[in-house]
């Protein structure tokens, strides 16, 4: 989870404040593109971490069998 919120914090939000400056500006060049992959492939990295934390968390919560 800290790896989640620290990619949120430290590449997603910056990502987006640039990449809505630069489109406000109407400059869609190469650092444009090259922040905007960027900012995907943090976004998709925080999806698979989430979903491997739910997963983690359901096998957590499910009942164990005693023997």
């Amino acid at each position: 989870m800290p790896i989640i919120g620290l990619n949120g914090l430290l590449i997603l939000i910056p990502a987006a404040l640039y990449l809505s400056a630069k489109a406000q500006a109407g400059e869609f060049d190469t650092s444009f593109y090259v922040v905007q992959g960027l900012e995907l492939l943090a976004g998709a990295t925080n999806l698979f971490l989430m979903g491997l934390n739910i997963r983690d968390g359901r096998q957590m919560s499910r009942p164990h069998k005693s023997r």
